[in-house]
């Protein structure tokens, strides 16, 4: 029999051109609206019926003074400001006190999240372990271990008080940083108090509660 060949050659063009591309396809993932991701934001009942909404918060982490007490932390802490400027948050406060969450939420590229990422690592690697001490105040920043949530969590925890003052327990400053990546999103949670208004055991349900909201918010998209 004999083969029409530019017909069998434009068919096999053809099938290359339609048949599907899987990487192409998985480098490309389907990203959540910003109304899903607004609805996986916390709401003041998950921290507790004394806390309510507040119009506005902290969009700038490198604004805390002991934050910028090390030069490789000041940068470190940079890198992490893109997380803050999301369109998606929420600041939580706890009524008649100075306690507060805070929580934005970003999704992006795969080179978009792992740059966010790469900065979280950075930041507890060149942030955890910075101690200023002066007649009047000592500073640390240390590494919070928060556990196992969702693909990777990182962390850190700020305290300011006064020299031989256990600062875990008598802080006139507190503040817990968590980054949290599920897929191609990310979670920045920030919880803190001043003067002793500080409650530490929140900051992992707090996060615990951020990560399944927004496991089932990326479910539901």
């Amino acid at each position: 029999m004999i083969t029409n060949r530019p017909l069998f050659v434009a068919g096999l063009l053809c099938g290359v051109l339609l048949a599907p591309v899987p990487a192409l396809a998985e480098s490309s993932p389907k990203l959540p609206s910003p109304d899903r991701l607004k609805a996986a934001l916390l709401l003041p009942e998950d921290l507790g019926t004394d806390f309510a909404h507040r119009a506005s918060w902290n969009r700038d982490p490198d604004r805390y003074d002991i934050a910028t007490r090390s030069k490789v932390c000041t940068r470190a802490v940079k890198g992490i400001v893109p997380l803050y400027r999301a369109k998606a948050a929420t600041w939580l406060r706890r009524k008649d006190n100075w306690e507060g969450v805070s929580e934005y939420v970003v999704s992006g590229t795969r080179g978009k999240i792992s740059a966010l990422e790469r900065a979280a690592k950075v930041m507890v690697r060149d942030c955890s372990g910075v101690t200023v001490t002066t007649d009047a105040t000592k500073e640390t920043i240390r590494k919070l271990s928060i556990g196992r949530l969702g693909d990777a969590a990182y962390g850190i925890k700020l305290r300011s008080g006064f020299p031989g003052r256990n600062l875990d327990k008598e802080s006139m400053v507190a503040i817990d940083i968590v980054i949290i990546r599920v897929g191609n999103t990310m979670i920045a949670l920030e919880h803190d108090g001043h003067v002793g208004q500080f409650d530490p055991a929140l900051t992992r349900p707090a996060a615990e509660t951020a990560t399944r909201r927004l496991l089932e918010a990326l479910e539901a998209s």
